[in-house]
Order: structure tokens, then C-alpha cells, then sequence
């Protein structure tokens, strides 16, 4: 960075002036002020003394304001416009609506990315912001997070900030190397209605955050919310206590081969049997568990109990089964995976083909290069790969080519309206013709009545499961169906 030469004797006073506060504020946060500052001003050196001191006092204080990574505003700045903006809204008995907006699990996917890619998103999204928001509007970084102030006259106006927002971020976002698909989480809270202070209103627009499914759909702040709250930090503590006390099983559903009616393998499915609260769904524990990133351990529990009881069976003669188990989206982008898996299969002398390892097509989608990079090392070892779900997110054709996929598996919400819904039945006969063309496996989820199973013979499924055949069970209760069939 250049600074203003030595004056000479002949120097101006003003000129004289800034070589001496040039030499001062090298070194220090304020020396981008005053470089910014005769940039703009590259004839200042013949304003008076009393005016240049004023511009730079001025610079420095803009630039304090600003956070130094996306140049919005900071959290100190943040606090005082909106104390004014709450302060004009009390006298004129309007309203302002704070929007506390993060991306959704951000801090896995920098940690998969990098640092520096990870500050590149919030540049970028900084910048899609400023773009979107009013410019009386209040925006700032707070850390992963960005805030935004709005004065509104009626809370509706909110709506179309966030349709703006959908705008952007329903398509992949594109970086240098990887394309990332950035899922937004933003939470709201209203003055006067959810408190009269700036750091309450921050803070409940932040728990209606948390609680926000992404995909850039809002919540607004509730007293049930911050009960939930509560309610979801006991659970994250009686989730890790419970891994250690072993209060998790693992029951199992089976997958029917349509050609033969036989077992041809089952999917693993984490219970929890609480000892005060008894049998909690997997869809209350298992959100928490990766937002608090206990799925990891609990993920690695049931991949080691699901190949061990597999490991049995195959000892008992039923070589050709194989087991399917759910990878968790942090799995997905924890370089630690591979070893973990290796490990679990030397541990149980399992065949590495006997194993199937599921991924939904969004939690795939987050950081396509990073998955495409874990699940090949996986499918190199011999591992099958299944996307579950499919045909509910994000994935289009071009991408899926990519992945070291085996099996496709038909969701449920497919499945339920056949076989008279015509919309269901030309879906499920295109992901299985899909499928077929691409050499991969089909599997179809959630069949309850023998005419959906006629449907996806016909259309020419590989295999099914559902209650049609048996819920998920424990262990002891399968052993006695291995050799059933069910023709």
C-alpha cells in the first residue's frame, strides 16, 4: 500500500498534515480509511487542515462501522440503527420486522469447503442481499448469520423480501471448483409484539430461525418457540446421555425381491426407547441430532449394530443378504466417513457388497464435488450407493450421472396414490424406466396394498418394501422370516 512521500520544506501545511497522520495510522485498522479516502480525494492535500481532519474522522467512522469480510454492517452499527429505527417506530406506533437469515448447515459445509471458500459464500450471498433489500432498510453480518431490519406497515411486506430471496437460491450456486446448493433458514421476529428491545427481538428472530426448515421459508417468532427451545437443548443432552446409557436399537424392515417374493436384504432404522418418555420417532430425535451433530455418533452406532447382526445372519447361511443404512448429510461430508466404514467391515468380516449405504438426492446436493469425492472412495471399496427418497429434491439428470450410484429408490409419496393417481403412476414409471437406462437398481419405499405391488412389477421394479410385508422390527422377530416368501 503507498502513502504520501516526505513533505519538503516547501510542502503545504495540509500536505504536511497527511504525511504526518499517514505515518501515524500505518500499521493500525485505520490506515485503509485514509488510503480509501485519497483515492477518492486525490486533491485533498489542498483542503484546510480543519477539513482534511474532519474527512478522515469521517472515513474512519464509516469504516468502523462496516464488517471487514462482506462491508455490511457490523453488530455495534447493527444495535444502533435499530435502537433509532425501534425509537421512531414507538412514536409513530408503526412496526419493524427483524429477519435473522443463515444458511443452512453452513458450518459443515465451510468445514468440507475451506475457510476461504466458506468466506466466499457469505460474500456472495451478502452481496444477493443488498441487492434485494430497500435502502432505508438496515442489513448486517453477525457472524454465519445476516440480519435485516425492516420498518414495515403491515407484516405481509415481508413477503416480498423472501420471494425475492427464492429468486436467487433456487438455483445451484456457482463457485470456482464445486456447485453448491445453498438452502436458506430465515427466522422473524416483530416489534412490538415479540419485545421493545433490540436484543430480544435479535434473539427470538434467531430461535424462529433455528426452527426454520430452509429452502428460504420463514418462521415467525412464537412463545412455543422458545418452550421449544428449551425442550430441544434437554433433548440434545438426553440424546448423548442415551447413546452412552444404550437406550438406541436398531430394527430392521425387509426389502422383497418382486421376481421371487424372497428376502433379498433389509434397511437398518434407529429406535430410541427412552426410559422415562418410552418409544420417541425418529422424526423428533433425528433433527436434533444433526443440528447438534450427535448424528454422527449415533449414525456410526447404527452402521456398526446393522453390519454386526448382518454379519450373524450371514452366518447362519443367508449369504446373500445385504443391508442398507441411512447416511446422515454430516456424514456425508466428513472426510472421516471412509475410514470409519473400512473399519466396521474388518471389525464384522463383512463383504463390502453386502452393504448399502442410502443418501438423500438434497443432502447430496449441498456440496456436490465433496459428495461425488466420498461416495466414489466408498464405491471403490466395493459398497453399494442408493439414493433414497428420489424424485422429491434438487437433483437434476446431469448431476445424478455423476454419482457412483447402484440403486434408485422410489419414495413413498409416490408410491401411496397408486395405482388410480395417473400423475403417481407416470412418475414412478419414468424413475424406473430411468433407472434401467442408467443400469441402476429400483427399489420402491412405503408399499401397503398388493395392487401397488402389481403396478411396480409390471413397471418393472427390482424390489420393495413397506407394511404390505412387515414393519420395521428387531432383530430376534426377522430371523424367523428369513426363509418365508412372499408369492
Amino acid at each position: 500500500m503507498s502513502h504520501p512521500p516526505s513533505p519538503s520544506p516547501e510542502a503545504s501545511p495540509s500536505a504536511a498534515l497527511l504525511t504526518t497522520l499517514s505515518g501515524f495510522l500505518r500499521g493500525t485498522r485505520y490506515e485503509g480509511s485514509l488510503q480509501s479516502l485519497l483515492v477518492c480525494r486525490p486533491r485533498i492535500d489542498q483542503d484546510s487542515p480543519e477539513a482534511i481532519f474532519t474527512a478522515i474522522l469521517e472515513s474512519m467512522r464509516s469504516n468502523s462501522e462496516r464488517d471487514a469480510l462482506t462491508g455490511l454492517l457490523n453488530t455495534s452499527a447493527l444495535e444502533e440503527r435499530l435502537a433509532s429505527a425501534l425509537a421512531l417506530a414507538r412514536r409513530h406506533k408503526s412496526k419493524v420486522v427483524l429477519l435473522t437469515i443463515g444458511i443452512l448447515e453452513f458450518r459443515d459445509l465451510r468445514d468440507s469447503l475451506g475457510r476461504k471458500k466458506g468466506d466466499w459464500i457469505l460474500q456472495w450471498l451478502a452481496q444477493q442481499l443488498r441487492a434485494v433489500v430497500r435502502k432505508e432498510d438496515i442489513l448486517a453480518r453477525d457472524q454465519n448469520e445476516f440480519i435485516l431490519g425492516m420498518a414495515v406497515s403491515k407484516v405481509e411486506d415481508v413477503e416480498y423480501i423472501v420471494s425475492k430471496l427464492k429468486d436467487i437460491f433456487s438455483h445451484i450456486v456457482p463457485m470456482m471448483e464445486e456447485h453448491v446448493l445453498i438452502s436458506l433458514m430465515i427466522g422473524a421476529s416483530i416489534y412490538p409484539n415479540d419485545g421493545n428491545n433490540v436484543d430480544d427481538l435479535i434473539a427470538k428472530s434467531q430461535t424462529a430461525m433455528r426452527r426454520s426448515p430452509g429452502g428460504c421459508q420463514y418462521q415467525f417468532f412464537s412463545d412455543e418457540m422458545q418452550r421449544g427451545a428449551k425442550d430441544r437443548l434437554q433433548m440434545v443432552q438426553d440424546i448423548r446421555d442415551g447413546l452412552d446409557r444404550g437406550e438406541f436399537a436398531v430394527y430392521y424392515q425387509p426389502k422383497i425381491d418382486l421376481l421371487t417374493g424372497t428376502i433379498l436384504g433389509f434397511e437398518a432404522l434407529v429406535r430410541w426407547l427412552h426410559p422415562e418418555k418410552g418409544m420417541i420417532s425418529p422424526s423428533v430425535f433425528i433433527p436434533v441430532a444433526e443440528e447438534s451433530g450427535l448424528v454422527i455418533p449415533l449414525g456410526t452406532f447404527v452402521l456398526r449394530t446393522a453390519c454386526i447382526q448382518l454379519k450373524r445372519w450371514h452366518d447362519m447361511g443367508h449369504l446373500h443378504l445385504h443391508m442398507a443404512v441411512n447416511m446422515a448429510s454430516q456424514q456425508l461430508r466428513d472426510d472421516a466417513i471412509v475410514q470409519v466404514v473400512e473399519e466396521i467391515l474388518a471389525e464384522t468380516r463383512l463383504f463390502p457388497d453386502r452393504l448399502e449405504l442410502e443418501i438423500t438426492e438434497s443432502s447430496a446436493m449441498v456440496n456436490i464435488e465433496k459428495a461425488i469425492q466420498l461416495l466414489a472412495s466408498l464405491r471403490q471399496r466395493g459398497i453399494q450407493i442408493a439414493v433414497d427418497d428420489f424424485g422429491t429434491g434438487y437433483s437434476s439428470l446431469s448431476y445424478l450421472k455423476r454419482f457412483p450410484i447402484t440403486t434408485l429408490k422410489v419414495d413413498q409419496s409416490f408410491v401411496r396414490d397408486l395405482p388410480g393417481d395417473l400423475d403417481s403412476l407416470e412418475i414412478v414409471n419414468a424413475i424406473i424406466a430411468m433407472g434401467r437406462s442408467l443400469g441402476f437398481k429400483t427399489v420402491a419405499e412405503g408399499v401397503e396394498t398388493l395392487a401397488q405391488e402389481a403396478v411396480l412389477r409390471t413397471a418393472g421394479c427390482h424390489a420393495v418394501q413397506g407394511f404390505l410385508y412387515s414393519k420395521p422390527i428387531p432383530a430376534q422377530e426377522i430371523t424367523p422370516l428369513l426363509n418365508k416368501s412372499y408369492r
